[in-house]
């Protein structure tokens, strides 16, 4: 058992509730005019949300670092010594930590059962690699999803700006949403758990004892929740490109 990376933990959570606290507000005070006319529990989910987008660029930046230059992940998938994987994950549990804070005070808003529980899962699971340094190349793999995160975000944020759904760059950001979450989180699925197959068994895999278990468990979960949000986004995506499909076919009748 290693605590080496728990500071890390708590350095991350204190520094998201104090991004949530000063930085997001002055932040957007400063750039988003329109920010200041947002109702308060509208206030409340911005600057959850640019808490998001700060901690997926971070995260996603030190997952293609491991992807691209760490050798240990990649030749030992299962007990590989990564510094950079455990600093992630403890990022993760930090910023986890700090939107379960946030969703619990200010529950009415911002709450919501369902990400409680997605938090809740996440921490479980990295708690077990930036202590136990196990399984570091699932974790750097899981992490690859973060590099959706600032598309919904963004998305969000164009929506209660007052940008139509049919304007062009609402449009863009949804295409590249849509095409970025499915490459990063449901495509992903197959050779995730095709690696999963491939150690089981295996001594290193034996040694892992109950994390086994937490492995399945908690990935099970996290793509059943990948599936279910895939598919809003999906059904999300259908309506608004029917609706500008409508639009265009209704001003160019109207032309003729």
């Amino acid at each position: 058992m290693d605590t080496t990376y728990y500071p890390y933990a708590g350095v991350s959570c204190s520094f998201f509730l104090l991004w949530y606290n000063y930085g997001s507000p002055a932040v957007s005070e400063a750039l988003f005019p329109a920010y200041k006319l947002l109702p308060r529990a509208k206030q409340i989910e911005w600057h959850t949300r640019t808490k998001s987008s700060v901690h997926a660029v971070l995260v996603s930046t030190l997952c293609l670092y491991v992807v691209l230059y760490d050798d240990n992940v990649s030749k030992d998938p299962v007990w590989g010594n990564s510094p950079m994987v455990k600093c992630s994950c403890a990022i993760v549990v930090g910023y986890m930590a700090s939107d379960t804070i946030v969703m619990l005070v200010h529950y009415r808003a911002v709450g919501e059962l369902f990400y409680i529980f997605h938090h809740g899962a996440s921490i479980y699971a990295y708690y077990f690699v930036m202590t136990y340094g196990a399984l570091p190349w699932f974790a750097n793999f899981r992490l690859i999803a973060e590099f959706s995160t600032p598309f919904v975000n963004q998305r969000w944020f164009l929506d209660v700006l007052g940008y139509p759904k049919t304007s062009t760059v609402f449009l863009l950001n949804g295409i590249a949403m849509a095409v970025m979450f499915f490459l990063v989180r449901i495509a992903s699925i197959p050779p995730y758990w095709y690696k999963v197959y491939t150690i089981y068994g295996t001594p290193p895999c034996i040694q892992l004892g109950r994390i086994w278990y937490v492995l399945l468990s908690s990935c099970i979960i996290l793509d059943l929740i990948n599936v279910y949000w895939f598919l809003k986004i999906f059904q999300g995506a259908r309506k608004v490109l029917r609706s500008t499909w409508e639009k265009n076919n209704g001003t160019a009748i109207k032309a003729a």
